[in-house]
């Protein structure tokens, strides 16, 4: 009898220890886009080609990261961000606009941006995705944030972000297909930086 009682012990322990381990092996939101945000940065650089749409308008362009800069290339529109400082070139007004935008807004214009700032202001859960995908879901924590909520999808096998879906505080939706991310070379500080003599009779305007 005292046999069959301490079997039943070890047994139940062993079961709780298994559950234990289980629990602890199962990966959270939070680590996998450590393991997302650790990939993109692995590279000197990332050149994504993407399709934006919102309000019912689609822009195809090519998004260039290194760090926190970009430079973005898309018809008709250029832009240029250093780190603060962002340059953006409309060919249709022959202007350059020169801004310093908020951590939000970078996160708007430059959507990988959303995933590195995942720490600080976003709580993150997965969300059900088709087979080889994962999705999470990312909700501001911070009042008054422009970005209400985010929802990335992300390849399980490459970690590249596939789509990138950003709800505004003004219920405004921007959807940004990734159709394919390469990992780039080096690039000097100023190819972060408009350069003027690239682009003669241009007007500049300072916002700041």
């Amino acid at each position: 009898m005292l046999f069959v009682i301490e079997m039943k012990k070890i047994i139940l322990i062993a079961v709780a220890l298994l559950t234990a381990f289980s629990a602890s092996a199962v990966e959270t939101a939070d680590a996998f886009l450590g393991r997302v945000a650790a990939k993109l940065k692995s590279s000197p650089s990332i050149v994504a080609s993407y399709r934006l749409t919102t309000d019912g308008a689609s822009q195809r362009g090519t998004l260039t990261v290194a760090g926190n800069c970009f430079t973005i290339d898309a018809p008709g529109l250029r832009s240029w961000y250093d780190g603060k400082t962002q340059w953006t070139y409309s060919s249709q007004t022959g202007e350059v606009n020169i801004t310093e935008p908020s951590p939000e807004e970078v996160e708007q214009i430059n959507p990988f941006a959303v995933i590195n700032a995942f720490r600080q202001g976003y709580k993150s859960q997965f969300v059900p995705a088709a087979a080889g995908l994962k999705k999470i879901k990312m909700t501001s924590s911070v009042p008054g944030n422009d970005i209400s909520n985010v929802l990335l999808t992300v390849s399980d096998k490459t970690l590249n972000p596939a789509e990138i879906v950003l709800t505004l505080s003004s219920n405004q939706v921007i959807i940004i297909r990734i159709d394919s991310v390469k990992a780039g070379v080096k690039m000097p500080a100023s190819s972060f930086r408009f350069d003027k003599s690239k682009f003669p009779g241009v007007e500049v305007v300072d916002l700041r």
